[in-house]
């Protein structure tokens, strides 16, 4: 098999395309039209590294369900939209993360 990685990026991408049009923008906008996006608000890439990692482990832990990787690209989009390519840091938004691994739970 050959892997043309930007033939296949341009298939995604319109894909990508495809699914934020019909998925996102109306459900995450004020009033489907002119509103503004709900994540904007926010303006915080940490926010969306979370939510990567939220749909990462879902599929990690074989409870995968449509659409969640068209969710970890979208995500990780709007956090480099967000950070302007940058560098992001729990502590600059504010953050401090605290969790251990408790056996038989994971982490918490």
């Amino acid at each position: 098999m050959v892997i043309d990685r930007i033939a296949n990026w341009q298939i995604f991408s319109k894909h990508m395309e495809d699914y934020i049009r019909e998925h996102t923008v109306e459900k995450y906008t004020a009033d489907g039209n002119d509103g503004f996006d709900l994540m904007a608000l926010t303006n915080s890439p940490i926010i969306c590294i979370w939510n990567v990692l939220k749909y990462a482990f879902r599929i990690w832990k074989n409870r995968m369900k449509p659409h969640d990787l068209e969710k970890i690209v979208h995500y990780a989009e709007m956090a480099w939209t967000m950070s302007e390519g940058n560098i992001i840091r729990n502590e600059e938004a504010g953050l401090r993360i605290v969790c251990k691994v408790v056996p038989g739970k994971g982490l918490v």
